[in-house]
């Protein structure tokens, strides 16, 4: 099965473009309300997050971790929206994690993960600011978001622009 990353990464610069979100932090809550999904906390789900399509609302699990942790896995979540079928409930899935997940399922947690990573740090944000000495530190300041993220975003472009 083909992973469509370049189209996960235009997907998401056209949402950010049509949302007119053109500053950082990305505002999430701007682009749910662009989207008409709506977002609200569970403590039902076992996963960070959950795209039910039929309600168009994205469970987040209520815990303690910070909300910069979460920021992904809402993006992940608004990525299978727009880039994927909306027939079915999507929890988002740990790859890294031994879960029964089939083919179909793993192109599209590529996809969405890609799509997330685009519109959370887009690539020539990340890379300017790299040109300039942002290191994953500052990174995870400018985009507000966990350093786990913003260091592998860091790693990511930096073996492409080196």
């Amino acid at each position: 099965m083909f992973v469509d990353y370049k189209k996960a990464k235009e997907q998401a610069d056209i949402l950010l473009q049509k949302a007119k979100i053109n500053s950082y932090p990305v505002n999430l809550a701007a682009i749910l309300n662009f989207l008409g999904l709506d977002a609200k906390y569970s403590d039902k789900i076992e996963y960070e997050a959950m795209l039910s399509p039929k309600e168009k609302t994205i469970f987040i699990r209520k815990d303690t971790l910070p909300m910069t942790r979460k920021f992904f896995s809402i993006a992940h979540e608004i990525g299978h929206w727009v880039l994927h079928s909306h027939d079915k409930q999507r929890p988002r899935i740990n790859l890294e994690l031994a879960q029964q997940v089939d083919d179909i399922d793993i192109k599209e947690e590529k996809e969405a993960n890609a799509f997330a990573s685009e519109l959370l740090m887009p690539y020539d944000e990340v890379r300017k600011l790299i040109m300039i000495g942002y290191s994953p530190q500052n990174l995870q300041e400018y985009f507000d978001v966990s350093y786990s993220f913003a260091y592998n975003r860091y790693e990511a472009v930096y073996r492409m622009i080196y």
